[in-house]
């Protein structure tokens, strides 16, 4: 005596029709999708808000106690003005609220106007990273003081 399987066939399928494995990787798709467009949506929403943000709830940045005791008060003029234009990217200075890194934190230096003028018509003191003649003149004269009496030693 042979015993049949008396399960019900294997329906065939239809033509057009989503297995489930298929139906679960779209899924997982929209999921990624909706997380990534949701992420993009909050890091806009962050940035707005900083952006609109009331004076009293921005964070106030605070010098550095050292740099506060040692810096003398310049009184704001062409010099400063200058210096933040064309020097604060690469120097520090807490006078000019510079915070630069590639070149010498003049604050620990301290160099005369002399040796400010000559590094700018130069080009630094030799390495290269500082491009020559990159103010002259008066210019370059109203940054080399303005660097000296903020540094202390001018």
């Amino acid at each position: 005596m042979t015993v049949q399987n008396e399960s019900p066939p294997n329906e065939p399928r239809k033509p057009g029709g989503l297995g489930a494995w298929t139906l679960g990787a779209w899924v997982g798709v929209l999921v990624v999708l909706l997380i990534v467009f949701a992420w993009l949506l909050g890091k806009d929403e962050g940035r707005k808000q900083a952006k609109n943000a009331t004076p009293t709830q921005q964070v106030a940045k605070k010098p550095p106690p050292a740099a506060a005791k040692t810096t003398p008060a310049v009184a704001a003029g062409p010099g400063q003005e200058l210096f933040a234009a064309t020097c604060s990217g690469c120097h520090t200075l807490a006078a000019a609220d510079a915070h630069g890194t590639t070149g010498p934190n003049l604050d620990d230096l301290k160099p005369n106007a002399a040796l400010v003028e000559t590094a700018i018509r130069i080009g630094g003191t030799g390495s290269g990273a500082m491009p020559k003649e990159l103010l002259q003149g008066q210019q370059a004269t109203e940054v080399a003081q303005f660097v000296a009496k903020a540094t202390g030693s001018g």
